[in-house]
């Protein structure tokens, strides 16, 4: 990489593209909004370096509302838009009202439905009967027929004739059951609607369902924000609860398989192997309806109007990796940097098919309930998106909300306004909002970074979705996505991400797009029934002298292996990984032992760009080992300061390096071999490293001033807000000021609040942290952010491991000078005291039933601390 080269890629991550901010899922209550309030949310994100939003509109939250879909309502969604795009600020548009996709334009030709079986038992002689008809809305698909009662199941049935309206029974010899199969609704309704946008949700796999829903909604919405306003259309994860059938399927399945199903329609009742090939077959054609009759139509219909679909692709019915290639923007959620998620589902299906950003949608349980969430909470759970190929966060969310002026008596704060009924709220209402262009700059810089080049990724574990699908039986399990999960369980993935390597997953469909040399080493998890063109591929991939393991010893082809720990050893030796672990100072150590560092690559030429996060609550001491760019060079390796987009260090490496990271803090590592960049920076002190001579502030001398205080008084360190009684349910601000001396001759002064303290919780969920809730499992040195002034003068923030600042241009040796910290916490001892959400729930409820409980408001203190939680150090040299 040239000098020009490497000087630009650093003056993009010092000032990245717009287009890479983080952006915000826009809630909008009822749909019940006011101007005045919108235009604030905008100028507030646009303030703190959020680049846009994603408009959801959701249930009421009050005792009145505006009607979805309403003249007005579409006013103001036009006014929105254009107030967005004059602040420069991206506009993606929902294209419904709650999820998945639906209303009162959906009817029951329409709406979802599921494979039904009823069975009754009918006595020996044969004869005519009436199709029974068990519900107003079902419709007969088949009837069969077999020796047995109810408790002794028949082991086989054969299909009744039909004529008209009735069934013409056989002479039996015994004890029969009948067996009907019935296409049902599936019952499910819009979740969390708007008012005036409630309805059966659609049939995923009938074009005349999406077309309907085009027509009734999306239209409407294109046309209210104008098509030139919008970046991207957006439908959520598709959770069609139990969504197995619709009406074409026996056709579509004779066109696609070249067998009548209707025979066989029974062995869909028969558990494991008895009908794993008509399990796989059936719905394999789910899959292939729901790309043709929804994704496509949706993707074809925005490409028309000059717009890009985005789609989190996964769930109920069953979709699985390749069918992202039929949109335009991918994007998955939740956090597991070592697991099979739905954004390694994402980010897989951007390796394969071409798409370079990737986006997620994050923090949806972050730290709940609502406004618990610090920065460093934040931060940590984006680490763990970026080591999965995000590179694009979408937070879980901004709700729009009133917002009355707080009285200055703490003890009387006004009310908070609305809450989304889960995950965190990641508006100006957080305490500690000072910090976020703080935040949402290092997240801009790491999503611009992560998007050059391209994620290197030496395994593919290939997706077994005929078995995985030959287990759903008839119990109503379509989640391809979820049931992956569990067939391919968490030691493969994690044995092969805490080694350094990274992979991806690939399905069938992929096959027909990946170059056989693509991996170097192919794992089969669990494979059996693989279709003769995959085999095929298999086959050119050892051609290519890729490896292919064969996980459990069922798919015929490669080494077979039974333990996931050893996938990481037969990776070839002409495949070195981009840079391996080691924990500790012994290089010797094995490197499974490492537990909670990762690192993914983007490989740029010449370059590579390492993002080296540590997803523990303790330090971690790790040897770093590269292989050579070109045989026989010494690498460059620089480390980039992702929250100023400085340049921390540059240094010439041989085969490692050593590297310290504490608990939730990450290193970019960009490795080059430009030797002219050695002399333009000098190494500096600030962050990473050990804590040497260091010097304790004393505990006394110090005062405290909170914000609704008129005078400051002497305070003694630690000091923990919730130890006073007036400010238990106190949020907001605290200056601590004390004074400072150094000593002369000092070169560097370094100010350290301390080590975050490791932090186990015996009952998670009994503190409040629902679902997949991600929260720091550490006590940090100060609850929650501190920003640093200097004789007046602001220096910056510490509000994430390593809590440490560098003074060192601020200060004089010799002199003394005045130091404060205004210290601010979390939100949520605002929403313990809340009185207002409790009434907006029960207000709703009256108003519009029950479409949402809220998060469990008693628990908003359970794990909470605030204030100066730790006594300030000064290391000096």
């Amino acid at each position: 990489m040239t000098t020009t080269e490497i000087h630009r890629l650093h003056e993009g991550f010092r000032s990245p593209d717009p287009a890479a901010r983080p952006m915000m899922r826009w809630w909008w209550f009822g749909p019940d909004v006011d101007r005045a309030d919108l235009v604030r949310d905008l100028d507030d994100m646009r303030a703190a370096g959020i680049g846009g939003v994603e408009c959801s509109f959701v249930y009421p939250m009050g005792a009145a509302s505006d009607s979805f879909l309403s003249e007005t309502f579409l006013a103001d969604v036009g006014f929105a838009a254009e107030a967005a795009e004059a602040r420069g600020l991206r506009f993606d548009v929902t294209l419904g009202s709650g999820w998945p996709y639906g209303g009162p334009h959906i009817d029951e030709s329409t709406a979802s439905r599921r494979l039904h079986f009823e069975r009754e038992e009918v006595l020996m002689p044969g004869g005519r009967i009436p199709i029974p008809r068990t519900w107003p809305s079902d419709e007969f698909i088949a009837a069969y027929i077999g020796e047995g009662t109810r408790w002794e199941t028949p082991s086989s049935y054969t299909q009744v004739e039909r004529d008209g309206d009735h069934l013409l029974l056989p002479t039996g010899r015994g004890p029969r059951v009948l067996l009907l199969a019935i296409s049902r609704l599936s019952g499910q309704t819009v979740k969390r609607a708007a008012s005036g946008a409630e309805g059966w949700v659609l049939d995923h796999m009938n074009a005349a369902a999406a077309r309907a829903h085009i027509d009734a909604v999306a239209e409407p919405l294109l046309a209210a924000a104008g098509a030139g306003r919008i970046g991207t259309v957006f439908c959520d994860s598709l959770e069609v609860f139990n969504a197995d059938w619709t009406g074409t399927v026996p056709e579509e399945f004779e066109a696609r398989r070249g067998y009548d199903l209707l025979p066989q329609l029974w062995r869909l009742t028969l558990p494991g192997d008895a009908s794993a090939e008509l399990q796989a077959d059936f719905h394999r054609t789910l899959t292939e309806l729901v790309e043709e009759n929804f994704i496509k139509v949706f993707a074809e219909w925005a490409r028309a109007k000059g717009l890009s679909f985005r789609l989190q692709c996964y769930g109920q019915p069953p979709v699985t990796i390749s069918s992202y290639r039929h949109v335009h923007a991918i994007e998955g959620e939740g956090w597991g940097w070592d697991a099979i998620t739905a954004c390694r589902w994402a980010s897989s299906a951007g390796q394969i098919y071409g798409r370079e950003v990737i986006s997620s949608e994050t923090w949806t349980w972050n730290h709940s309930p609502s406004f618990r969430s610090t920065p460093l909470d934040i931060l940590g759970e984006a680490h763990d998106h970026l080591l999965m190929g995000i590179n694009q966060f979408i937070g879980h969310g901004w709700p729009t909300s009133p917002r009355p002026e707080s009285p200055a008596d703490s003890a009387a704060q006004a009310e908070l306004g609305r809450v989304f009924y889960a995950s965190a709220a990641l508006d100006s209402r957080n305490a500690w909002w000072d910090a976020a262009p703080s935040l949402w700059g290092t997240l801009h810089r790491l999503s611009w970074l992560m998007r050059q080049g391209h994620r290197l990724s030496q395994v593919g574990i290939y997706l077994p979705a005929r078995d995985i699908s030959a287990g759903f039986g008839a119990a109503g399990r379509v989640d391809l996505y979820k049931e992956s999960r569990l067939h391919i369980g968490d030691a493969l993935p994690h044995a092969i991400r805490s080694s350094g390597l990274d992979f991806d997953l690939f399905d069938d469909d992929a096959t027909a797009v990946l170059d056989p040399s693509r991996f170097p080493l192919i794992v089969l998890p669990g494979a059996r029934d693989i279709p003769a063109e995959t085999l095929l591929w298999l086959e050119a991939v050892q051609a290519a002298g890729g490896v292919v393991l064969d996980l459990g010893g069922a798919a015929g082809i490669g080494t077979v292996i039974t333990e996931p720990a050893g996938v990481p050893d037969h990776l070839p030796a002409s495949a070195e990984a981009p840079v391996r672990l080691f924990s500790g100072s012994d290089t010797e150590a094995a490197v499974s032992e490492n537990e909670t560092v990762a690192v993914t690559t983007r490989d740029l030429g010449p370059a590579r760009v390492h993002f080296v996060a540590n997803t523990g609550k303790t330090t971690a001491e790790l040897e770093l080992e590269f292989p050579a760019l070109d045989p026989g060079e010494d690498r460059i390796l620089e480390r980039w300061d992702a929250e100023t987009g400085a340049v921390r260090e540059v240094q010439r490496v041989g085969a490692s390096t050593r590297l310290e990271l504490e608990a939730y803090e990450a290193a970019v590592l960009i490795e080059h071999r430009d030797a002219t960049r050695l002399p333009t920076v000098a190494a500096l002190p600030q962050g990473g490293g050990r804590r040497d001579a260091l010097r304790r502030l004393p505990t006394s001398g110090w005062s405290v001033q909170f914000s609704d205080e008129s005078s400051a008084r002497e305070v003694e360190l630690p000091h923990r807000w919730e130890d006073e009684s007036s400010r238990s349910h106190f949020s907001g601000a605290a200056a601590y000021r004390a004074e400072i001396t150094i000593p002369g001759g000092a070169q560097s002064v370094m100010l350290d609040l301390g080590v975050a303290r490791p932090y186990d919780l015996a009952d998670p969920e009994a503190a409040g942290l629902m679902e997949a809730s991600f929260s720091a499992e550490v006590l940090p040195p100060v609850g929650a952010v501190a920003q640093v002034v200097l004789d007046g003068h602001e220096v910056g923030f510490l509000w994430k491991t390593p809590y440490r600042l560098d003074l060192s241009s601020w200060v004089t040796a010799g002199g003394t000078h005045a130091l404060t910290l205004v210290v601010s916490n979390v939100t949520s001892h605002r929403l313990a005291a809340d009185a207002g959400i409790p009434r907006l729930v029960a207000e709703s409820e009256e108003a519009y039933g029950s479409r949402f409980s809220i998060q469990t408001l008693d628990l908003a203190l359970a794990d909470v601390e605030s204030g100066l939680l730790c006594i300030p150090m000064l290391s000096i040299t």
